[in-house]
């Protein structure tokens, strides 16, 4: 991705510029020009056509040193909307050392059969969604999962994606829904038999919610239409 900037007009605001930017990129482009005049801070948050998303704060200057910025992949602050299918798990945890898996799976399983009560609970169509514990631990959040199947009818899983929401939906320009990476995986089923429960731990990059952020969880069945969105404010501890 390529971004150049230029002075805009006279009389017009910083604000506005950005906001025509963002309109003028509305159809796929290699290239954007950004322009602006003096004015309040504003943000820029641009989404490429395979979902990662860039955010950046701009701020108006009378003079700049540089025009031009190619933007890599790695400034990238996640995902649009989920992309990790259950199908991708099974090899999700491939890169991990021996050494880091024996690791993960010996504080998972204490993780497991430590009892504690669930901090978030979703119930749909017969199917349970529990966020029973978020746990900081050496720099990485261990999130422990209930899936509790009182259906008549097993529930193949196709995704559950952790994702941090930040803004209002109804105000679209200031929302955001970012995919967070998942580093590992423990005892997570492809199918969760008819009137049977799974719990197993999903490892992530520590991470703590801002003032305006939400944890968002969400789950969704493989060729079904039974789906959970669970939602919490509630910091990792």
């Amino acid at each position: 991705m390529y971004i150049a900037i230029s002075k805009q007009h006279h009389g017009e605001n910083f604000s506005s510029s950005v906001r025509d930017f963002v309109n003028y990129l509305e159809k796929e482009q290699y290239f954007g020009l950004l322009q602006g005049s003096p004015g309040s801070e504003s943000n820029l948050l641009t989404i490429t056509n395979d979902g990662l998303v860039y955010s950046y704060i701009l701020k108006y200057k009378d003079t700049i040193s540089r025009l031009n910025y190619f933007i890599s992949q790695a400034e990238s602050i996640g995902y649009e909307k989920p992309k990790n299918k259950i199908s991708e798990v099974k090899t999700s945890n491939s890169g991990k050392t021996e050494a880091q898996k024996s690791y993960y799976k010996k504080f998972c399983n204490y993780l497991l059969e430590t009892k504690s009560k669930s901090i978030a609970v979703k119930r749909k169509k017969g199917v349970t969604l529990k966020l029973i514990t978020t746990t900081y631990h050496k720099g990485e959040v261990y999130m422990k999962f209930e899936i509790r199947n009182n259906s008549e009818i097993n529930f193949e899983l196709d995704y559950l994606n952790v994702l941090i929401v930040n803004g209002n939906k109804k105000r679209k320009s200031s929302y955001q829904k970012l995919q967070q990476k998942v580093i590992y995986r423990y005892k997570i089923s492809s199918c969760i038999k008819a009137k049977s429960l799974s719990r197993f731990i999903y490892v992530l990059p520590k991470f703590v919610l801002g003032k305006n952020e939400e944890l968002q969880v969400e789950f969704q069945e493989l060729n079904g239409s039974r789906s959970i969105v669970l939602k919490s404010k509630l910091r990792a501890r």
